[in-house]
């Protein structure tokens, strides 16, 4: 059980984490203006659930990583569209229209997952970048400056919102 504490596993649990962090950083953002404005949105898990569905498989049958995040993007977009209108249109309670995105979004991911793709197919993502000397650095190097373009402007989006 010892071998598998080792320190390349926890480098790479760390930059793993990082990376996975990535989306849930940007749809905190995202939310973070969104409150300032006064909108709740509970839904926001359901429209990155199908933007995220939807730029997979886009890479999956283009080959090509930026229409994958355009193409989630733009269901992303539909979907807070669909929420505002539900909520400013319609007036409906934006807590209890949230959470019907939120299961909706669920739902429909999966069952489009399970039609279209079946069993998982892994898809091209972007390439590592390391940042010219921070990258040498040992163990702190592999862990914060050796991840792709989206990782990096996803961080630096934090000190730009604030």
């Amino acid at each position: 059980m010892s071998e598998f504490f080792t320190l390349a596993v926890f480098v790479a649990v760390v930059a793993s984490a990082i990376r996975l962090a990535v989306p849930l950083l940007l749809a905190a953002l995202g939310e973070t203006f969104g409150q300032r404005s006064g909108v709740l949105n509970l839904g926001v898990d359901g429209i990155m659930l199908m933007g995220a569905f939807a730029g997979y498989y886009a890479v999956l049958k283009s080959g090509n990583v930026w229409i994958g995040v355009l193409t989630g993007a733009l269901v992303g977009l539909v979907f807070g569209l669909v929420s505002a209108f539900i909520a400013v249109t319609l007036k409906a309670e934006q807590g209890i229209s949230g959470i019907g995105i939120y299961l909706f979004g669920l739902g429909m991911s999966d069952l489009l997952f399970q039609k279209l793709v079946g069993t998982p197919i892994p898809i091209d993502t972007f390439p590592e970048v390391p940042i010219p000397i921070l990258s040498d650095i040992p163990i702190i190097g592999e862990m914060f400056f050796e991840h792709s373009i989206p990782v990096y402007l996803a961080f630096l989006a934090v000190p730009l919102a604030t």
